[in-house]
């Protein structure tokens, strides 16, 4: 049985099947007020942390990672709100944080870290890996003050991309 959801714009409705629809609800946190805690900082944490900074420049983010790459060595240079720790995640690592983005090459460690985030009701992000996710990075499109993300509901984020 398909179940539709109808949607009212500019007066009028429009009923979508529920299989086509994005159920994700767009949220912008205020990450400058938050801490973040990423794990992994190769080539996709450095992703990570461009995206949080390039977004919310004072967020505080502490970088556990068991190798530290040199381009996120070279960025967190330029903003001492980041803190960078070269070892292998503990749980402790958790402590104070509300947010956490894994972004380790390992799908079983990255599980791992994520249900020691739960038990602790720490909104996570894996990279690639969005059925373990409280949140999807999107896509971002800015014009001074207008920010506008775009979701593909984690499907396809090159897709998201290319909007």
């Amino acid at each position: 049985m398909a179940i539709e959801t109808t949607f009212i714009t500019s007066g009028k409705s429009e009923k979508v099947p529920s299989g086509n629809t994005n159920h994700l609800f767009p949220v912008f946190l205020k990450l400058e007020e938050m801490n973040v805690l990423l794990v992994g900082a190769g080539n996709v944490g450095l992703e990570k942390l461009n995206a949080i900074i390039s977004n919310a420049p004072a967020t505080h983010v502490l970088v556990v990672a068991e190798s530290i790459s040199h381009e996120v060595e070279l960025l967190a240079a330029n903003y001492p709100n980041i803190k960078l720790i070269q070892k292998t995640f503990d749980a402790d690592d958790l402590d104070g944080m509300q947010v956490i983005i894994i972004a380790v090459n390992d799908k079983i460690s990255s599980a791992v870290i994520r249900d020691e985030a739960k038990k602790k009701n720490i909104l996570v992000n894996a990279a690639d890996m969005p059925d373990i996710c409280d949140f999807y990075l999107g896509s971002v499109v800015q014009k001074g003050n207008v920010k506008i993300a775009i979701s593909t509901n984690g499907k396809s984020p090159t897709t998201a991309k290319r909007l």
